[in-house]
């Protein structure tokens, strides 16, 4: 008896500890082609740029071909990547949830906060 309840807890042992390192956590490194309908239309669609210096994110947003913003106080913390950039001296603070090749979440300025919607761009 003692033999089939420490095989049953070897077994569920592994079982647990190995679909705990199944789990891939979220990585925002890439580049995110967002949207944000409810945005000024020069503003409403582009690239998020998110990078790694050693331990450290970076990330910049991309609007048409010459037109880059700098963020910064990058974070990703569980799973949630926030920064903020200067649009014409406007603080814009954008938080959002990375989800495999989503991310979802919100820009909040002095007007309000609009949704804003990534999608992970393929590399070629």
């Amino acid at each position: 008896m003692r033999i089939v309840k420490s095989l049953i807890m070897v077994t569920l042992f592994i079982a647990a500890t190995s679909s705990a390192f199944a789990q891939k956590k979220a990585d925002p490194v890439g580049t995110w082609s967002f949207y944000a309908d409810e945005a000024p239309y020069e503003y409403n669609s582009g690239d998020i740029v998110v990078g790694k210096d050693g331990k450290e994110y970076t990330a910049k947003i991309v609007f048409g071909e010459y037109y880059e913003l700098k963020a910064h106080s990058v974070k990703f913390e569980d799973d949630v990547l926030s920064f903020k950039v200067y649009i014409e001296d406007e603080a814009i603070y954008i938080k959002g949830t990375v989800k495999g090749d989503n991310l979802d979440g919100k820009a909040s300025y002095s007007e309000g906060t609009i949704t804003v919607k990534a999608e992970r761009k393929k590399e070629k």
